[in-house]
C-alpha cells in the first residue's frame, strides 16, 4: 500500500473549446478504472491555476495515473481537452517531485493541447523503511522477470494512448445473492475484464443485498475485444448501467 499526495498545479496553453475561444477546464485523476479525483472548474480560462490537492491510496504500482482534461459545458456532454498518464513505477519513495505532463488527444497525436504541472510524492505505507525498499526495487529492476514486466507495463503505457473509446460501468447492487458462509450471509465482490483489463469491486461483508455505487472505465481499442462473463458460483441479481462514448 502507497500513498500519493498530488498537487494540481496548473495547466498551460490548453486547447479553445467554446465558440468564444476559450475553454472552463476541469481535472479528472483516475486508477484501475475508478475516479480518484475531480478539480473545480475554472470558467474561461486556457491557463487554469487550480492548486488542488488529493490523497490517493494505492494498492500497487502497475497501474499508472490516468490524468484527463474536460471543458465543462452545461446541459451538454463535456468535451475532452486531451489526456496523458504517469508511471507511478518511476517516481522515487518519498521525494517530492515536479512532474510536467504533455497533453494529447488519441484521434489528433499531433495536436497540440497543453500542458499540466504537478507537484507529487509517493510513500510507503506498509512500515518499510525508505532503504529498504529502495534496495528491494533495484534488486527488481536486476531480475530479467522484473525486466520483462517493466517491458510489457511499458507496452501497455504506449497502448494506453491508441485507445478509442471508453464503457463505463456502474456497479450498482445485487439482490438476493446465494449465501455461501455458516451464519446464512456472503461478502460478496465482482470482477470485470475486458481483454487484458480486469477489475475489482469492494467487499461488501455479511450481506446478500450489497450496495457498491462504484463506477469502473474500460479503454476500447482498435482491435476487437468483449466483454466474458467469468463462471460464478453465486445465484441472485447483480444491477448496474453501462455507458459508451468515443474520443
Amino acid at each position: 500500500m502507497y500513498q500519493l499526495d498530488i498537487t494540481l498545479r496548473r495547466g498551460q496553453s490548453l486547447a479553445a473549446r467554446d465558440r468564444g475561444g476559450t475553454s472552463d477546464p476541469y481535472v479528472k485523476f483516475k486508477i484501475g478504472g475508478k475516479e480518484v479525483f475531480r478539480s473545480k472548474i475554472i470558467h474561461k480560462n486556457l491557463n487554469p491555476v487550480w492548486e488542488e490537492k488529493a490523497c490517493i491510496l494505492v494498492d500497487h504500482l502497475r497501474e499508472p495515473l490516468y490524468i484527463k482534461v474536460f471543458d465543462y459545458d452545461f446541459g451538454l456532454q463535456d468535451d475532452f481537452m486531451g489526456s496523458a498518464f504517469l508511471d507511478l513505477t518511476q517516481l522515487e519513495l518519498n521525494r517530492p517531485t515536479d512532474v510536467t505532463l504533455t497533453l494529447k488527444d488519441p484521434h489528433y497525436p499531433d495536436h497540440d493541447l497543453g500542458i499540466i504541472l504537478l507537484s507529487v510524492i509517493l510513500t510507503p505505507k506498509e512500515g518499510e523503511s525508505r532503504d529498504v525498499t529502495m534496495l528491494m526495487r533495484k534488486s527488481w529492476k536486476r531480475s530479467s522477470k522484473f525486466q520483462t514486466q517493466s517491458l510489457r507495463l511499458s507496452d501497455l503505457h504506449r497502448k494506453s494512448h491508441l485507445w478509442r473509446g471508453i464503457v463505463s460501468i456502474t456497479l450498482i447492487e445485487g439482490g438476493d445473492l446465494k449465501a455461501m458462509d455458516s451464519n446464512g450471509l456472503s461478502d460478496p465482490y465482482v470482477k470485470f475484464r475486458l481483454g487484458h483489463q480486469k477489475y475489482k469491486s469492494k467487499i461488501m461483508p455479511k450481506t446478500l443485498n450489497p450496495q457498491w455505487r462504484e463506477q469502473f472505465d474500460f479503454h476500447l481499442y482498435e482491435e476487437r475485444c468483449g466483454i466474458s462473463p467469468g463462471e460464478s458460483h453465486q445465484s441472485g441479481r447483480v444491477n448496474g448501467c453501462r455507458r459508451h462514448w468515443k474520443k
